[in-house]
């Protein structure tokens, strides 16, 4: 059976696009059920790392066909009461013209009894340079504002219990916290490979809401993959495979994460596996291995259109009351994709 392309272009994938958006509406709020966040010196963190590419690297500005927007969304361990919840939205554009791409960056990030925020946003700038036929690179940097907020009328300290709660054991406190920030990647690849370095917080800004010294530390990351086509030339989309592996590490202060896994696409359908631990080179602690989960994901890729769902499977001690992570993603490209403007681009995963 042969596809037609043009029906899936002017019909399939608008009629995909608008369900998506829809399911996406729908489930956001069940999926918030028991609210989330990250740690307080820790930034947010994403298992679909890749469809955060402006929040991995930014020197993934622009590295679309075109402008796209994308947005992320997880709740990290909702069987634990007043936990981590993170949201992300993304614009970017590539100007050819320019080999350059610009791009916006907005996030929150809520945690714990006392709505502790981190809000993000951030401009970018990424150029792009072809070494050669096979093999480009791209250079990135962001720059801007992060706040810190706390709602201190929800929590209860010790001296309002012993007077009946009436008297605060903060008088005049400082609910929130605005800093400048700053950060940087590279990023190199050709048709089949990708890899790349990134850091964040270069200002290491101070943080803290209660006027002393709490640095933010300096967060860096190392990621890279491949894409392994194996019928590119096959004629019949319902046919066409790929397997894409991938990794992630990075680290901030004293702790550090490594994820690892794969996709297997066949036509827009993907089916992701990932593990996430560095087991018998770090430990959490003496005799508790660093284990912390293991992750399904699902999705459905198109020209224009990207959208999945990820769950993460606890491992660590947490496994009887954490009820894993919930992770959706979805991206959208603001123009018809045009074979004749075709470039080389990155062979990651694009939800």
């Amino acid at each position: 059976m042969r596809i037609d392309k043009n029906k899936i272009n002017n019909y399939f994938i608008p009629l995909l696009v608008k369900g998506m958006l829809l399911l996406f509406l729908f489930f956001s709020p069940l999926l918030r059920k028991g609210n989330g966040g990250q740690a307080f010196a820790q930034d947010m963190q994403f298992t679909q790392f890749f469809s955060a590419p402006l929040y991995l690297n930014p020197a993934f500005t622009g590295a679309g066909v075109c402008s796209r927007f994308s947005t992320i969304y997880r709740n990290q361990w909702p069987g634990i009461s007043k936990t981590y919840q993170s949201y992300l939205l993304s614009l970017d554009h590539y100007m050819a013209q320019y080999n350059s791409g610009i791009g916006l960056l907005f996030g929150n990030d809520e945690a714990g009894t006392g709505q502790l925020k981190t809000t993000v946003v951030n401009a970018m700038y990424a150029y792009e340079v072809k070494v050669n036929r096979k093999f480009s690179m791209r250079y990135g940097v962001q720059a801007g504002l992060g706040m810190k907020s706390i709602n201190f009328n929800t929590l209860l300290f010790g001296d309002q219990i012993a007077n009946g709660g009436n008297v605060p054991s903060i008088e005049v406190p400082t609910q929130s916290k605005t800093y400048f920030d700053m950060g940087a990647g590279a990023l190199f690849y050709t048709k089949v490979y990708w890899g790349g370095l990134s850091a964040y917080h270069f200002t290491r800004p101070n943080i803290s809401l209660m006027g002393n010294e709490s640095e933010l530390p300096l967060k860096y990351s190392v990621h890279g993959g491949a894409k392994f086509d194996f019928n590119e030339r096959e004629k019949n989309l319902y046919d066409h495979k790929s397997l894409s592996p991938a990794f992630n590490y990075r680290g901030q202060k004293k702790f550090d994460q490594f994820d690892i896994g794969l996709y297997y696409t066949q036509y827009i359908f993907n089916i992701g596996f990932w593990y996430r631990g560095i087991p018998g080179i770090k430990a959490y602690q003496a005799g508790y291995s660093n284990n912390d989960a293991i992750a399904m994901i699902i999705g459905i890729r198109t020209d224009r259109l990207n959208i999945g769902y990820s769950y993460d499977i606890t491992i660590s001690r947490l496994i009887d009351i954490s009820q894993g992570a919930h992770e959706v993603t979805l991206s959208y490209q603001l123009c018809k994709f045009r074979k004749k403007k075709k470039r080389m681009l990155v062979p990651c995963p694009k939800f």
